[in-house]
């Protein structure tokens, strides 16, 4: 008699399973729109806490119908713990990716190349130097030194600048932008590394 109960009880949690794991996907569909939009850490952590609960109502009603159809409740233990192993294999992505955020991780190696290729083919730039790259991933952060005529107008300079930081933007126009240039009439990147670094100026 409580076997039937159960089962009576089966075919509604059934139903109810089936309506949340609807809503939940198109919740998890909007969330993972907008993520890919902004690139926010947040709302792909929100976006994977409701599509671990997506697949997490699936299993549920899997197993719910499994149990309805062989009377075995430990189906729904079973599914259970393999439910808890996709958690937490889901959130290691999130996690890795929040803590080389906190360590200030350098952009990828694609768009450092890019932003090479950009300072390293403009005509008016020399030579440049000290590229250093970082996000906190919705805002990028670029500072480098680019060497220029050293009679030219700091007019001119701006100029420059202005032309390397529109372009470097369109490499990724849904993020933020901090880009830090500095003006050098000569390539001073040795001096810099002997005062900062304690390196030697001179070749052995």
């Amino acid at each position: 008699l409580k076997n039937e109960s159960v089962t009576t009880l089966l075919a509604p949690s059934i139903w109810v399973m089936l309506f949340s794991i609807i809503v939940t996907y198109l919740l998890v569909r909007y969330l993972l729109r907008i993520a890919k939009e902004t690139d926010n850490l947040v709302i792909k952590a929100d976006a994977l806490h409701y599509q671990t609960d997506l697949w997490s109502n699936a299993a549920v009603l899997v197993s719910l119908g499994l149990v309805y159809l062989t009377g075995m409740d430990a189906i729904d233990a079973m599914v259970g713990l393999g439910i808890g192993v996709y958690i937490i294999y889901s959130a290691y992505e999130i996690i890795q990716e929040g803590i080389e955020i906190l360590l200030d991780k350098a952009l990828d190696e694609d768009l450092v190349a890019a932003i090479d290729k950009i300072l390293s083919h403009h005509s008016e730039i020399t030579s440049y130097h000290w590229l250093k790259t970082r996000t906190d991933g919705s805002t990028n952060f670029v500072e480098f030194h680019m060497v220029l005529h050293p009679n030219m107008l700091l007019l001119e300079a701006h100029r420059i600048a202005d032309e390397v930081e529109d372009e470097i933007q369109l490499l990724a126009p849904n993020k933020r932008w901090v880009i830090t240039p500095h003006f050098d009439p000569y390539d001073d990147e040795q001096v810099n590394d002997a005062m900062f670094y304690g390196k030697s100026l001179i070749k052995s």
